[in-house]
């Protein structure tokens, strides 16, 4: 186990015909992963057909069946409530599952037993690691009502059988959103339509209207606000479940709480797919009891996120003329910079504050820090035209020759005063990279951390706005070597991965 060994299961034939045990193998292999790559059932091991025995890996975690039973008997109120709070994320992971399977055969083939004892499901919302325990039993089939109906009458009445305290009237959003998040909206609200016109054809299915009534709920939700995948819709749950508790947390606190959702449920992650997962996240957490002037502006900006119609500049400067809207409150500019700038520490001293430009009124992120000797310096763009000349000047004091352009950006140090002490210049070259030009820092201010937290500010900001790579000249190498970049021969200067 030490030296790259793994625990197996080993599975001998007694009484299956040697053909049997060939196809149910090639099922094993064929459905082990499924369009997105990812695992559904154990990795198959080998056959050895004199020996009649095939190997897969160690599944340690027992079956769901299994684990509602063992934490059933428990008895205590608060073990039923976790289970009754986990219960939707085993219907959405295990419709998934179930749903992938039959994706797999393109809809052809499913499975006839999606069982609570067929399925292993990690007991934490997020978590990844659903697995099925063996495809051997199916049947041919293109209708969805069957999918559905076989999946609520196994899985879902099977375990409400034996645990009738995990009842949920809403049962059903969770199965379509499993199916949702297996198949995209497209191909899910295809089959759940389908679905629905099979249902009112058929007058012996058990509570026919009020599944109707439900998928056709769920559909219009999605059509209207899009579809929630699943690590941000229980993100977004824990959260609510967590004030519910903590009424009178500050919003510090609540900060630190979203900064700690965010990583748990890998939501960065989340953003490759969904990029208006941050909008969402926060709509639906930190802003939810906002006014509706601001809700409705951040279901705008979502919606266009989702279709793809903003780039990385529009979004964020959407972000920033949220702050423009009349009567926020502090708790919303303080949630407000944290949304724009994904960087900031939930216990970062930063203000999104407004200022004049030729171009009428701007919002600009302004971060607090403390040099090395203590003292309390800013670190912002800069405010106007008048800024970005004692920058230049800067420069020329330095023995700097610059020549600034109107597409390169700017960040400044500012000193307690108001005076700028450092800063620097950069421009985007394209949506993956930026190009840093120069750096300064005032004679009297050097080696007391400004030119580092200048670079490490950057550095953020590119990141937030999901920047991968920035560049630089070959100038004064050993200064940017500490900072990661390197040489590749992809670049003429140097270059770090953010």
């Amino acid at each position: 186990r030490f030296q790259g060994a793994f625990d197996l299961t080993i599975h001998l034939n007694k009484n299956l015909p040697p053909a049997i045990v060939k196809e149910e193998i090639k099922w094993l292999i064929a459905a082990g992963t499924d369009s997105k790559n990812e695992r559904l059932l154990p990795l198959f091991g080998g056959y050895w057909e004199e020996y009649e025995l095939w190997t897969e890996a160690f599944v340690t975690r027992d079956s769901l069946a299994k684990f509602l039973e063992r934490e059933n008997k428990r008895t205590e109120f608060e073990n039923r409530d976790r289970l009754f709070q986990l219960w939707p994320h085993f219907v959405w992971n295990a419709a998934a599952a179930y749903m992938n399977f039959w994706a797999i055969t393109n809809f052809k083939i499913q499975l006839t037993n999606p069982m609570p004892e067929n399925i292993t499901i990690p007991t934490h919302d997020y978590q990844l690691g659903t697995l099925l325990y063996s495809v051997s039993m199916r049947v041919e089939s293109e209708s969805p009502k069957e999918f559905f109906q076989t999946f609520y009458n196994r899985f879902i009445e099977t375990t409400l059988d034996r645990h009738s305290f995990l009842d949920k009237k809403s049962i059903w959003n969770y199965i379509f959103s499993g199916i949702t998040e297996c198949e995209g909206e497209e191909t899910a609200l295809k089959l759940i339509r389908t679905f629905i016109e099979e249902l009112k054809t058929d007058s012996t299915i058990k509570n026919r209207d009020e599944t109707i009534a439900r998928a056709e709920e769920f559909i219009k939700s999605v059509n209207s606000e899009g579809f929630i995948p699943k690590t941000l819709f229980f993100a977004i749950k824990r959260f609510h479940r967590w004030r519910n508790i903590n009424h009178d947390a500050d919003r510090t606190v609540q900060a630190e709480m979203l900064h700690d959702l965010y990583n748990t449920y890998q939501l960065f992650e989340l953003e490759k797919d969904f990029k208006h997962t941050r909008t969402v996240f926060f709509l639906k957490t930190a802003f939810n009891k906002s006014f509706s002037e601001l809700k409705n502006e951040l279901v705008n900006i979502a919606q266009k996120q989702q279709y793809g119609e903003l780039s990385t500049e529009d979004i964020q400067k959407l972000y920033l003329d949220l702050y423009l809207i009349p009567n926020l409150n502090e708790e919303e500019k303080f949630f407000l910079a944290r949304l724009s700038y994904p960087h900031l520490k939930p216990e970062d001293t930063a203000a999104l504050v407004q200022a004049e430009s030729s171009n009428g009124e701007i919002t600009n992120l302004v971060v607090q820090l403390n040099d090395e000797d203590g003292n309390l310096f800013l670190i912002r763009a800069p405010a106007s035209p008048k800024e970005i000349s004692r920058l230049h000047a800067l420069f020329l004091d330095s023995n700097l020759i610059v020549k600034f352009r109107p597409e390169q950006e700017f960040l400044v140090a500012l000193s307690e005063r108001g005076f700028i002490i450092g800063g620097l210049f950069y421009e985007r070259t394209d949506e993956q990279t930026a190009h840093m030009e120069k750096i300064v820092v005032s004679s009297r201010y050097r080696r007391k951390g400004i030119s580092e937290a200048l670079m490490n500010e950057l550095f953020n900001r590119l990141k937030g706005e999901h920047f991968s790579f920035i560049t630089t000249g070959f100038f004064r190498p050993e200064y940017f070597y500490r900072f990661g970049f390197k040489v590749e021969r992809k670049y003429s200067g140097l270059v770090k991965e953010l």
